[in-house]
């Protein structure tokens, strides 16, 4: 009976070494996971951080694009005036000779209707040029980079 005794002990004692053992493993791993995810926590910042600085970049690069869209808009309708003015000149020209005086009115007047089309620089950014979340364009004041304040102005 003694054996039989020191038999069960000699297997409880294997059995608990065993299961401590096996404790420690779990404990490391453990710990191994939770430095795995301290660096997929920094490595998503910082993607984070880059993907929001392109955004950024292409944002306004998008704004600039659209403030150069709205500058040729301005300068063909401006042309296309012009080509109707000329048009205009020619065929009156053709129908009659026109008189120093004529000339000097036209040409006075093709440059009188130029000069209030002409758009000033800063008249681009009176309205700021970001859109909303629900799409439409933002109705604040821009500033001279042709945001407004919430938009980065």
């Amino acid at each position: 009976m003694n054996s039989l005794i020191k038999l069960i002990f000699v297997l409880c004692s294997i059995l608990c070494f065993n299961s401590n053992a096996q404790k420690t493993d779990v404990k490391v791993e453990i710990f191994d996971l939770k430095e795995d995810v301290k660096k997929l926590q920094l490595e998503n910042q910082k993607i984070s951080s880059d993907l929001t600085t392109a955004i950024n970049k292409y944002e306004n690069r998008i704004i600039d694009l659209g403030t150069k869209i709205e500058d040729l808009r301005f300068e063909i309708n401006v042309l296309k005036r012009m080509i109707e003015q000329f048009r205009g000149t020619s065929s009156n020209s053709s129908n009659s000779t026109p008189s120093s005086s004529d000339s000097n009115r036209t040409a006075s007047d093709s440059e009188i209707s130029e000069k209030p089309e002409s758009k000033p620089r800063s008249q681009s950014y009176s309205q700021c040029l970001a859109t909303t979340k629900k799409g439409t364009r933002c109705s604040r004041s821009a500033r001279s980079n042709g945001l407004c304040w919430q938009h980065g102005g």
